[in-house]
């Protein structure tokens, strides 16, 4: 169906390329122009980017976050060259955009996407999509590691620089002036990207790193009101968010989506805070009620959790985590409390609603939350009981089927759980006592 719908999108945006350039709508070119292009799209995009993990858990948010930034630039560029010039059509925009939004591989294929189809509606001219193309490769390269928006322009820059070399070097040039047009145009391009990135955003729900950063600001609405209805939990989300982002760092993972999802995966606890552990500051509210309520209002916390994150349309990534950091795990305690009072064996009542762990900065929240609170119960801490207690936590985890969806391989488990323990034990290093000294003689 996905499929069907790409396509359809592609002829009609055929139809109107016809007719806004060519002032016509023929047959023969359709017919040319759209055999020529789906074959090297179904090829190429079709092929290539479902391989993309993140296609295959959110298409709708994915395919939109590709193509919409692709379609809008084809779109401005077609009314670009009827109206400005040749040299002012610039793949930057929508390569730029997919690389912040999803990564340098499905950029290099937008551009690539990109060039084809204004290769192709000009005579099948290679020098023109090589013209396009390899400032496609650069932008979507040097823009692979940004985080700050200004360090967009440093894309533009290379963009520019390459895309005059290939004009020299095949033959495009023909006055310094279009050297001028095809800067201008990329630097126009830059801007439009940082005035639109954020509405991609929002409409997709796919954050770049930044956008991320800045929703990971701290004075953001739903983490003031975690700090001021649930202290407890807010401090918890702080400390877990240090160690996610220290082990997404040591594999190469998203490091700001497992620190800013930190901040936000217990969100739900704001509903009836008390009844958590780190809430809790006298009598504890579970004794007056049964297991199976206890469980049910503890699963409410990853239930309401999501709400909150669709409402405030949080990125779709960070509502994953927030489902998925309990996984379909049993609530032991009161499972066990359930069965000694009723001798029934059932844990499905008592299991999160899960689903697992589906993707890498998921699975390292699942394991930096388990150890955050296997380290507050423990009273004496020490690196090797600690590895000791981890080893067990991680072989529970694996026994369980937690981690079997994530993607996480043994080395990079192993990789973790050092990089856990030594953040650990950074963290709570111990301070020299110094000695008393007489108040009188500090003022002389």
């Amino acid at each position: 169906k996905g499929f069907i719908i790409r396509i359809v999108l592609f002829i009609f945006l055929a139809l109107f390329t016809e007719w806004l350039i060519f002032n016509r709508i023929s047959l023969n070119f359709q017919l040319s122009f759209n055999l020529v292009f789906l074959v090297f799209w179904i090829f190429i995009g079709e092929f290539l980017l479902p391989k993309n993990k993140m296609f295959k858990l959110h298409p709708l948010n994915y395919w939109a976050a590709f193509l919409t930034p692709l379609f809008f630039n084809i779109i401005l560029n077609l009314f670009v060259f009827k109206y400005v010039n040749i040299f002012a059509i610039s793949t930057i925009l929508s390569t730029l955009i997919i690389t912040l939004l999803i990564d340098y591989s499905t950029g290099l294929i937008s551009g690539l996407i990109f060039s084809a189809y204004f290769g192709i509606l000009f005579g099948f001219d290679l020098k023109f999509m090589i013209f396009l193309f390899l400032p496609a490769a650069v932008v979507a390269l040097s823009s692979r590691k940004t985080k700050r928006r200004i360090e967009i322009i440093l894309p533009f820059f290379w963009a520019s620089l390459t895309q005059i070399i290939v004009a020299y070097v095949i033959n495009l040039y023909y006055t310094p002036l279009d050297y001028l047009i095809i800067i201008e145009s990329n630097f126009l391009s830059v801007l439009v990207t940082m005035g639109i990135l954020p509405f991609f955003e929002y409409l997709t729900r796919v954050y770049s790193e930044i956008g991320l950063l800045e929703l990971g600001n701290l004075s953001n609405p739903l983490l003031k009101n975690l700090s001021l209805k649930a202290p407890g939990t807010y401090y918890h989300s702080m400390i877990i968010s240090n160690l996610a982002e220290s082990s997404a760092e040591i594999i190469n993972g998203n490091m700001v989506l497992a620190r800013v999802g930190s901040y936000f995966h217990d969100i739900g606890k704001v509903w009836r805070p008390q009844f958590f552990s780190e809430n809790q500051k006298n009598k504890n509210p579970h004794s007056d009620i049964s297991a199976k309520l206890s469980s049910l209002i503890l699963n409410n916390h990853v239930t309401y959790g999501i709400e909150l994150a669709k409402k405030h349309r949080l990125p779709i990534l960070i509502e994953d985590m927030i489902a998925q950091h309990h996984g379909t795990r049993v609530k032991q305690f009161f499972y066990s409390e359930y069965y000694n009072q009723t001798g029934i064996k059932d844990t499905n009542m008592f299991r999160y609603p899960g689903p697992i762990p589906q993707f890498k900065e998921a699975a390292i929240l699942m394991i930096c939350d388990v150890t955050e609170a296997m380290v507050r119960s423990m009273q004496d801490l020490s690196a090797v009981d600690l590895n000791e207690k981890l080893d067990n936590l991680i072989n529970s985890l694996f026994f369980e089927g937690q981690l079997d969806d994530c993607g996480l391989t043994l080395r990079e488990v192993k990789k973790i759980k050092g990089r856990i323990i030594r953040t650990i034990m950074e963290m709570n290093h111990k301070r020299i006592s110094y000695p008393k000294v007489e108040t009188k003689e500090l003022r002389e």
